[in-house]
């Protein structure tokens, strides 16, 4: 059952009556899905039915003796994709003084019982509301550094804040991430932080948030190395375990710059996607989040009364059936069916109804079977070109490896020992990106690829590629594909009069220049597409008015990264190369397949 969600925090022992404040909360929290939540007793073990598809049970431990009292609290409720579950606990015990705790978890069992595979997205859900009232009632901390429910301003006056921040980042024993954004220019502190505020909603529970003014941002920056920075009107993500002697640690900490945040903004406001991205890493860093062993203990005791309470307890608080209307009541027994017929009558109607839910299934199943079998043949196709990719690159690998040795060799027969002796010096080009937040930020920073230029106007269709098993090949692809064209640019700079198209450079697979397999290469499109208005105008795409004064051109030629029906991604890209030109490859969009087929 995969976890989806996962807070733990830790709370002081002087800040009240932990497992009472609690109780609190989490009977509001039931409270807001109906009467039946108010119903739920936490003083004692117990099971409750909150509706005919959702559950709670209480688990609950006290031993005045020794101080200890152990809360959890379990709502089951039945979807059309599986059981969700969310599993709140609370734990006083003096052997872990001076804290008390609390975790919240959200997990789903699947219908489908397969083991999902290991790259598979894991649902994009928000936090349960129970996290954000808990952490807005408690002074809760990640060890002993606060985590607040909403974005904390620092302000560069603050000695104490900015000393506290940069501790909490090195912090070794840190759990939970720290998003740390700087203000813009335009926008004040205080705006911006509720801007933050919104957009880092999905991440309630499961980091710290923090807004620098521009003194705090120069006070961090002059404590933390140049490759940690927190940029203004960006974010930066520090996830646990930050290293600041090793500078390639820094690639682990994802970093938005402030032109991919400025994209996605008006003034103070932020689009949803912005929160998507953020939550990410943070939510697969929280869901790794493992408990202390003293607190593994203790969630085995309760995940086991859990499980025999479900198995074995009563439901205790199922609202009783109104009593029948009065104008009934005065039928004779001789007049009804004898209770032999009536329980036959239900155990027909019981066998119907499961009959049907089997057909029901069987259905379900064959669709699915259906699926599989297309997916697989897919996945075949697939795996045979990846096949034939992996031995072209090994080919590749062995001949760099060939001519490395005999240039070595060259080296040491013209005398020079030192030379053939000396390592290659480290490579200090930005690694390639993995996701797509990533590759966002790599393309728009202007320093990577000098030969492109990027017109996509809406970067929704970039980010709806994220969250996919299949995102870290579709980034790889996007990634060669965008080094193949800035390439083929510089190509054509330093072999003027060429001639050669984009795909002819990559059929003669010059030396020394990135290329990738033409057959992902489709220079052009159908002519039905072309000559459809609304399949056309889907292909067009913004350039400079110095392309063309409309501001926009059509866009036929595109790179196939990938050929699995579906999202199925696309990348187009416009040349613009050659005397009188702006020199440039525009790519003006990269995303899902677009329409190939006119609907109503």
């Amino acid at each position: 059952m995969p976890l989806v969600y996962r807070t733990l925090v830790s709370v002081p022992e002087t800040d009240g009556d932990l497992v009472a404040v609690t109780s609190t909360v989490l009977s509001r929290w039931l409270s807001k899905r109906g009467n039946s939540g108010a119903r739920v007793d936490f003083s004692a073990s117990g099971r409750f039915e909150l509706s005919n598809r959702s559950r709670a049970l209480v688990v609950r431990h006290d031993n005045p003796d020794e101080g200890l009292t152990f809360l959890r609290l379990t709502t089951e409720s039945d979807k059309p994709d599986g059981v969700w579950r969310t599993v709140a606990t609370a734990v006083v015990d003096p052997e872990l003084s001076p804290w008390h705790h609390v975790w919240i978890d959200m997990s789903v069992d699947p219908l489908d019982r397969a083991d999902p595979p290991p790259d598979a997205p894991r649902p994009d859900v928000m936090p349960p509301e129970a996290a954000r009232m808990i952490l807005e009632e408690v002074d809760a901390h990640d060890g002993r550094w606060p985590m607040p429910s909403a974005p904390q301003i620092v302000r560069g006056r603050d000695d104490a804040l900015v000393e506290a921040l940069v501790s909490t980042i090195r912090d070794p024993g840190r759990r939970m991430a720290i998003v740390a954004t700087g203000a813009p220019r335009d926008v004040t502190v205080a705006g911006w932080r509720g801007a933050m505020a919104t957009a880092l909603a999905r991440c309630t529970g499961m980091c710290a948030g923090y807004v620098l003014d521009a003194a705090a941002l120069e006070r961090v920056g002059g404590l933390l190395p140049e490759a940690l920075d927190v940029p203004a009107g960006g974010v930066r993500t520090f996830l646990p375990g930050v290293d600041p002697s090793d500078e390639a640690d820094s690639a682990r900490h994802p970093r938005m710059s402030p032109t991919t945040l400025d994209s996605a903004r008006d003034g103070d406001r932020i689009r949803n996607w912005v929160g998507a991205a953020l939550a990410r890493k943070v939510r697969d860093n929280a869901v790794g989040v493992t408990l202390p062993d003293p607190l593994r203990a203790i969630d085995a005791l309760l995940t086991e009364e859990t499980a025999d309470l479900r198995s074995h307890a009563p439901p205790v608080a199922r609202a009783p059936l109104p009593p029948p209307p009065s104008g009934h009541a005065h039928q004779a027994a001789p007049d009804s069916v004898t209770s032999a017929e009536l329980a036959a009558a239900q155990e027909r109607e019981a066998q119907e109804l499961l009959t049907q839910r089997l057909r029901d299934q069987v259905k379900r199943l064959s669709a699915r079977i259906s699926e599989l079998t297309d997916e697989r043949q897919e996945l075949v196709a697939e795996t045979a070109d990846l096949t034939d990719e992996l031995d072209t690159a090994r080919e590749q690998l062995r001949a760099a490896r060939h001519e490395t040795r005999w240039l070595r060799a060259q080296a040491r027969e013209a005398g020079l020992y030192r030379l053939a002796a000396a390592p290659a010096p480290r490579d200090t080009r930005r690694p390639p990106p993995t996701c797509v937040s990533e590759l966002l930020e790599q393309i728009t920073d202007g320093s990577a690829l000098p030969h492109l230029f990027f017109t996509i106007e809406d970067h929704d269709t970039v980010y709806e590629l994220s969250d996919s098993r299949k995102e870290g090949l579709w980034v790889t692809r996007a990634w060669e594909a965008l080094l193949a064209l800035n390439d083929y640019a510089r190509y054509q700079f330093d072999n003027p009069g060429s001639g050669l198209g984009f795909h002819s450079y990559l059929r003669e697979t010059p030396d020394g220049y990135q290329v990738i397999p033409v057959k992902r290469l489709a220079s052009q499109e159908s002519d039905y597409v072309r000559n459809r208005g609304k399949l056309n105008d889907k292909r067009l795409f913004r350039v400079p008015t110095e392309v063309d004064p409309s501001g926009r051109v059509p866009m036929y030629a595109h790179i196939k990264l990938d050929t699995e029906y579906g999202i199925c991604p696309r990348l187009y890209f416009y040349p613009h190369l050659g005397p009188g030109t702006t020199n440039r490859v525009y790519v003006g969009y990269l995303g899902r397949h677009l329409p190939v087929q006119q609907s109503n």
